[in-house]
């Protein structure tokens, strides 16, 4: 800080200065310069400046014009610092005065006396003081650090709590929930994530338009009024919407998950609390998935006659359990290569008694979501899962079909080191014309940092590939079910040595 002397004449325009007597316990942290200190800033008598007079209750009044200009800190006089440095005619009493420590007042007619001793004073402005006071101790500091960090914890929590299965341990299965309605036909994580779900839904109908403009164009017809469907396909916003549209065009719809990991719980909340009966959450147990695939189609006075399938689970549960539901089924739709392959298979051996469709070799299927939806999704959910960065790693992806395509572009734009296997010549020769280099996963498996599936084929990655794996591997498998990837005999066997993350 510095201080400024000037005139009388202009002491009316400087800032008050407010003055604070200090305890010796608080004259230590404070800030601001003592009496002692502005004493010691004072030249030397002779050197020309002005210096600033003493305090006006103990020194008698300016002699007049004749003795010099006068200076002043502030236009209150009882606020100066007493025994400030005035004009001195010997230059033996300032120099005593700077090595005893102490003060001295000079007289008009040139008597040097001993200033008495006070408590030390501070210059110090109001809200610099207000600044100080604000400063946290040690304590105080620590305190305001756990502050923020549990803020910001608290504020992440909440919004992850949406989706997040593990902050209630309790199962769904033991709840006894009901919606605004009070219909109990539903099994959800939490009934009360319905509205943040709904929000949800509406921002995915805004992507969707097609379905929607179905949906205001026949929703007055009810074409499908009578049709009874159950399903079983990965609920998100974006299948919300293709339910909510059934529902609108008049059919009856009971729905369960196909992954026991995709399932957003905010979502399913915001289906049942619209009245559909949806039994699903996220981090099902296998016997999870099969209670709520039987709960779908185990009604008493309900009976469905359409299938909205997604890997074949429910065509396969139906098939076991309730094999005379087909007399009164209509039709499948199944929209996955598992699915279809498993399709195909009960077509072979005589089983297939009703009509299916196979909209997976559909070309809206086939070029836009097996591409351009797997594009992102790759990189969403190893992000979501891992939060690793993609540049710079070694990444092999297992089939060039449209879902590897997808795959290989995303991780290339990202930087990552792309590698790709193929038996099929035709998208092996397109990938090698793509600029992916194509390998044997035998021959990488060593150094890769992440093996991706892409095949819809079973035993890609088997025990001798995890084996031969670095340590911190990620496995992951974009196909609809597991059995790319060895993940049973992983579990069951004995430890290989190292940490391999299995992401489905």
């Amino acid at each position: 800080m510095s201080v400024q002397v000037v005139s009388a004449a202009a002491a009316a325009k400087v800032p008050e200065v407010e003055l604070k007597d200090l305890s010796p316990s608080e004259a230590e942290p404070q800030l601001g310069l003592s009496t002692a200190a502005v004493s010691a800033m004072a030249p030397p008598a002779g050197g020309g400046d002005p210096e600033a007079p003493a305090p006006a209750g103990e020194r008698p009044p300016a002699p007049g014009p004749a003795s010099g200009p006068a200076a002043a800190l502030s236009p209150a006089a009882g606020k100066v610092p007493q025994a400030s440095a005035m004009k001195r005619s010997d230059p033996h009493h300032q120099h005593q005065r700077h090595r005893d420590g102490g003060e001295a007042l000079v007289s008009p007619d040139g008597t040097v006396t001993e200033a008495p001793r006070t408590v030390k004073k501070q210059i110090q402005f109001a809200d610099q003081k207000q600044e100080f006071n604000k400063r946290p101790t040690k304590l105080g500091r620590r305190s305001l650090s756990r502050s923020i960090s549990q803020s910001s914890t608290d504020s992440y929590s909440s919004a992850a709590s949406y989706t997040d299965s593990s902050d209630d341990e309790t199962s769904p299965r033991d709840k006894q929930q009901k919606n605004s309605k009070g219909s109990s036909d539903f099994c959800v994580k939490n009934i009360k994530q319905a509205e943040f779900g709904r929000r949800e839904i509406e921002i995915a109908e805004q992507e969707m338009p097609a379905l929607m403009a179905l949906r205001k164009r026949a929703q007055g017809e009810k074409p499908l009024a009578g049709a009874k469907i159950v399903g079983c396909t990965h609920i998100t916003a974006q299948t919300a919407v293709l339910m909510e549209t059934l529902g609108a065009l008049g059919a009856q719809c009971r729905w369960a998950a196909c992954n026991i990991y995709s399932t957003l719980n905010e979502v399913a909340a915001a289906l049942a609390e619209s009245g559909f009966p949806v039994f699903a959450w996220k981090g099902e147990s296998e016997d999870d998935f099969w209670w709520c695939i039987d709960r779908c189609v185990n009604v008493e006075g309900w009976q469905p006659n359409m299938i909205l399938d997604d890997g074949g689970d429910l065509t396969h549960w139906i098939y076991k359990k309730y094999p005379n539901m087909f007399k009164k089924i209509k039709g499948i739709v199944e929209e996955s290569v598992t699915g279809v392959h498993r399709l195909y298979q009960l077509s072979k051996a005589g089983k297939l008694c009703v009509p299916a469709m196979n909209v997976n070799d559909s070309v809206t299927k086939q070029k836009f979501d097996n591409l351009y939806c797997c594009r992102e999704s790759i990189l969403d959910g190893l992000k979501r899962t891992t939060d690793m960065m993609f540049g710079g790693k070694q990444v092999v992806v297992c089939g060039y079909g449209e879902v590897g395509k997808g795959c290989c572009a995303a991780l290339k734009a990202m930087g990552s080191i792309v590698y790709v296997t193929e038996i099929d010549p035709i998208c092996a020769l397109q990938a090698c014309m793509d600029g992916f280099r194509l390998v044997k996963l035998n021959e990488v498996i060593r150094q890769v940092d992440i093996v991706i599936t892409c095949t819809g084929n079973k035993n890609v990655v088997t025990r001798e590939h995890l084996d031969r794996m670095k340590n911190s591997c990620i496995v992951c498998n974009m196909g609809h079910s597991n059995t790319e990837i060895d993940v049973h005999l992983l579990l069951c066997s004995a430890e290989i040595g190292r940490t391999v993350y299995v992401v489905e």
